[in-house]
């Protein structure tokens, strides 16, 4: 990268810098930028920017080397309604992406649900959930897992809690149709 454009996007993160600076509704943001020159014309430029709403928080960092490699990303963090969530993306300089995603809700019923999915710069993805319910002798919790070319499960897993013992139900599918189950019981300690 030339000099003519790093100092161009030092000058676009200063002039973001004091915009924000100078405005009151922004005033919880702050960010800062690096410029490090090396040795036989090597260096790099990096910067974060951090900007805080009510609920939310948004984190963008990025790099970019003298030789053209570099990335940018977005992390977004937000909460409310039961639910906190979580959302990456990353560009990188060669224009190939990834993103990743997950959330945690606890739901009217008591009940903690889960999800989480990511694309990477291939284009593949795979995403996964689960839900943890408690019954009136232990918990019963389910899960599953899905990939872009068609692998993917299910399972349950039931643990029910007596006085002398633990007895773990487990099941499971593939989405190819395979099953297994299982029925376990484990003593308790007095």
């Amino acid at each position: 990268m030339s000099k003519r454009n790093i100092h161009r996007l030092v000058g676009a993160c200063v002039a973001a810098a004091t915009a924000l600076a100078v405005t009151p509704v922004q005033a919880r943001d702050h960010g800062r930028v690096t410029v490090v020159r090396g040795p036989s014309g090597g260096g790099y430029i990096a910067g974060r920017h951090v900007s805080r709403e009510s609920g939310e928080t948004q984190v963008t960092r990025g790099a970019l080397t003298r030789s053209g490699h570099g990335y940018r990303q977005t992390r977004t963090t937000s909460a409310g309604d039961g639910t906190v969530s979580n959302q990456v993306e990353r560009r990188y300089a060669n224009g190939a992406s990834m993103s990743r995603s997950g959330s945690v809700t606890r739901n009217d019923d008591g009940s903690v649900s889960a999800s989480r999915s990511r694309t990477g710069p291939g284009g593949n993805s795979r995403s996964g959930w689960s839900t943890i319910y408690r019954t009136d002798d232990g918990y019963t919790a389910q899960r599953g897992a899905s990939t872009s070319n068609g692998r993917g499960y299910s399972a349950s897993r039931d643990v029910s809690v007596q006085d002398d013992q633990v007895t773990v139900n487990r099941n499971a599918v593939t989405n190819s149709g395979r099953s297994v189950s299982s029925t376990r019981t484990y003593p308790r300690g007095n």
